[in-house]
């Protein structure tokens, strides 16, 4: 195909991945895997012509305005917004933290926001870490606690609709003339070759490729794991939850607490060590003690008991 592409996307909506396999496609043949310590596809070593766009970075809508090459899109449902908000910080940086960007954060919150790429809009979590919690971030003090953290990206994922990454969705869905592929096409690779095929009447062989881009997927595998834990819970099984991130760990208590709505899950210390001690936290939580989060009502459209 004797055209260049541009593809558009938030951050963790695999723009990158996406205009690394376009570039494959236009060379007819598989170019070096492009996949970081974060699993995130930011390490392209090759000459293409397929550009990548991140949709945040300030002034780039006006270049996407001007542009005279195929726009592709990279989009997502609300049901995943918790997957992209795990990539958001765990996979939007070019190696510099050599490993999982929320592990990073983990141990030094100041740091990731310093050395990050997008450091001017992080800027905005020490405000807010300040204001919700009374944390004051700093040179002296870089460690945000763990329970405060899990709390933080709880909070982001109660108010999603303020999440620029939200806004920002939407626009690529709207924009004119855009090619929209969702990432749960991205995910399954019988659907992402389809795209293909049909776009360039062609589908390499990436299946391994795709393969390592799966495994490698932190987010993904955390999305997924909490989504698997949550699950257990509800059907009364007792499994070992294991290692996840504050992320992770934060996934796990929104979804408990939106499904038992009047138990609160989101101030937990010590984090649980098995479903089991979830399932009896639920049990016995005291009836006189019972009620929906304040933020169940500010957001009561998306909020509601379970019938």
């Amino acid at each position: 195909m004797d055209k260049d592409f541009l593809v558009l996307h938030t951050p963790g909506a695999f723009g990158n991945f996406m205009a690394y396999l376009i570039d494959c496609h236009i060379a007819g043949e598989m170019l070096p895997e492009p996949f970081i310590e974060s699993g995130a596809s930011h390490a392209r070593s090759y000459s293409g012509t397929t550009q990548s766009m991140d949709v945040l970075i300030p002034g780039l809508w006006k270049e996407v305005e001007t542009s005279k090459n195929v726009l592709v899109g990279c989009v997502w449902e609300l049901e995943h917004y918790k997957y992209i908000l795990h990539a958001y910080y765990s996979r939007t940086n070019i190696g510099q933290y050599g490993r999982c960007g929320i592990e990073y954060c983990q141990d030094n919150f100041f740091d990731f926001v310093a050395r990050h790429q997008a450091s001017d809009r992080l800027q905005q979590d020490i405000v807010d870490l300040q204001s919700l919690f009374g944390l004051v971030i700093s040179e002296e003090n870089k460690q945000v606690p763990r329970h405060v953290l899990r709390m933080f990206f709880w909070h982001k994922m109660i108010e999603e609709e303020a999440n620029i990454v939200v806004a920002e969705n939407s626009k690529i869905k709207n924009y004119p003339g855009v090619d929209l592929i969702d990432i749960a096409d991205i995910i399954d690779h019988g659907s992402l070759c389809k795209w293909f095929t049909e776009r360039f009447n062609k589908c390499l062989d990436f299946e391994e490729t795709h393969k390592n881009f799966i495994k490698h997927n932190r987010s993904l595998m955390e999305y997924n794991k909490a989504q698997v834990l949550f699950g257990s819970v509800v059907n009364g099984e007792n499994v070992a939850i294991g290692e996840l991130t504050a992320m992770g760990e934060a996934m796990l208590l929104y979804d408990l607490e939106k499904h038992y709505f009047d138990i609160p899950f989101f101030n937990q210390i010590d984090f649980f060590e098995d479903t089991k001690e979830i399932i009896d936290y639920v049990k016995y939580f005291p009836m006189a003690l019972r009620q929906p989060n304040k933020l169940f009502h500010k957001h009561y459209r998306r909020f509601r008991p379970n019938e």
